[in-house]
């Protein structure tokens, strides 16, 4: 295989649990992401059930087409787990028990104060010729053969696992063989639809050699995640720098964080450098901007409390709303907006605050407020400032897009960023 072509793979995963929609193949969604990172493309993917045959014809199938073959899942202990012998089969290989393999297993074991069942020893039997990878987080190992030049992959199924040998094994494994160098970097924005980006950006991505530019929208905005790829591992960095840099010119202002880092963690970051801590107050989201900002370890250096005010009545009563505000303009108003989040502030005893109040539907709207009609306020800095939003979608969606343009309305306030590009899901 000639180092200048991306090299193509193969993922086949396995399991009756999958092919039945019990179980999401998360395993596949996860090797693909990475392996793109890694510039080894998957051009396959299959699925078959827990049947020696069908998945000796998937792997004889595979061998025939692609440079590197990846199989997930069947190398447990149960009667079902039958992968390690299909395989042996498939390629005229004997299943002999390793020693070292079954010695590790009973250590975990002793080491975890478990009795080790006899069915497990079989994770022992290694196919002839195979290169073991020692499993640190579970007891099937990882498995490497070579098939006429092709390389098969045998990973566990548990994602935990088969992450953990993935990435210490499986993925430098095939990124070495493919003789290629990549660099990827991920800019995570808000406040832009995905068209609107794309018409920012233009024509940038055309002078980035050997780069592509991938558009990936949620609910928490779009990220645009760049992938350099080439045979010279000075010129990729290089390239994958430029990228970065003109990106930001392009879309700066909306671009909230780096890699996987999330909005919430971005607004703990700057709550912690001011020496302030936060207060929510939240309707239509229901405790799920509290819920995102507590997800965040040390979070309670900067997270004082959160408030779900439902009814009218709790927003009175909690908050301090005005019974007559809520007559006059009703509880998904910015007035109320503005209420809710100077009241949580003032009986939090805190100086940040951030309110939500809306219609996230499906029934509830109104010709004058519809479904989507989202009010946020973020009280900091001594003021508060409130913006009205109509998101789009579904309940799910309303809900989620609420919380995150809440976060981006108090990084923006916070950081004394212009508040008239406010995200519009």
């Amino acid at each position: 295989m000639s180092n200048m072509r991306t090299m193509e793979i193969e993922i086949i995963t396995i399991g009756n649990e999958i092919l039945s929609g019990r179980t999401v193949d998360t395993n596949f969604a996860w090797l693909a992401r990475e392996l793109e990172a890694a510039s080894v493309q998957v051009a396959w993917h299959s699925t078959v059930g827990d049947t020696a045959e069908r998945i000796g014809e998937a792997l004889a199938h595979a061998v025939s087409r692609a440079d590197a073959v990846v199989m997930t899942g069947g190398l447990g202990p149960t009667p079902d787990d039958v992968t390690r012998r299909a395989v042996a089969t498939a390629l005229g290989r004997r299943l002999l028990l390793d020693e070292t393999v079954l010695e590790s297993i009973r250590d975990r074991a002793r080491r975890l104060h478990r009795k080790l069942p006899a069915s497990v020893e079989s994770q022992a039997l290694i196919p002839t010729g195979a290169l073991v990878w020692r499993n640190r987080l579970g007891t099937a190992p990882g498995l490497l053969l070579d098939q006429d030049g092709v390389p098969v992959i045998l990973l566990p199924g548990v994602p935990y696992e088969m992450e953990g040998l993935a990435t210490e094994f499986a993925i430098p494994h095939l990124r070495e063989r493919s003789g290629r160098h990549v660099e990827a970097f991920t800019l995570r924005t808000a406040g832009m639809f995905e068209s609107a980006l794309q018409e920012r950006i233009a024509e940038l991505p055309q002078w980035w050699h050997g780069a592509t530019l991938a558009y990936l929208p949620g609910y928490a905005g779009v990220d645009l995640r760049v992938t350099v790829a080439g045979t010279d591992e000075a010129t990729v960095a290089a390239t994958a720098q430029q990228a970065r840099e003109e990106l930001r010119q392009r879309v700066g202002a909306v671009v909230y964080a780096e890699g996987i880092t999330g909005m919430e963690q971005v607004v703990g970051t700057r709550l912690i450098e001011l020496g302030q801590k936060l207060a929510t107050a939240e309707s239509c989201t229901g405790g799920l901007l509290a819920k995102r900002l507590t997800d965040t370890p040390g979070s309670s250096q900067y997270f004082e409390r959160g408030i779900v005010t439902y009814s009218n009545a709790s927003k009175i009563e909690l908050l301090g709303v005005s019974a007559a505000d809520l007559e006059r303009h009703g509880a998904v108003s910015a007035e109320v907006a503005f209420q809710m989040a100077a009241g949580a502030a003032e009986r939090a005893h805190v100086a940040t605050a951030l309110a939500i109040t809306g219609v996230a539907g499906p029934g509830g709207g109104s010709d004058a407020k519809p479904v989507g009609t989202v009010f946020i306020a973020a009280h900091g800095h001594g003021t508060t400032v409130v913006r009205h939003h109509h998101i789009g979608g579904m309940r799910v969606a309303i809900r989620e897009r609420s919380a995150q343009a809440a976060l981006d309305l108090l990084r923006r306030h916070l950081s004394g960023m212009p508040l008239d590009a406010t995200f519009e899901p």
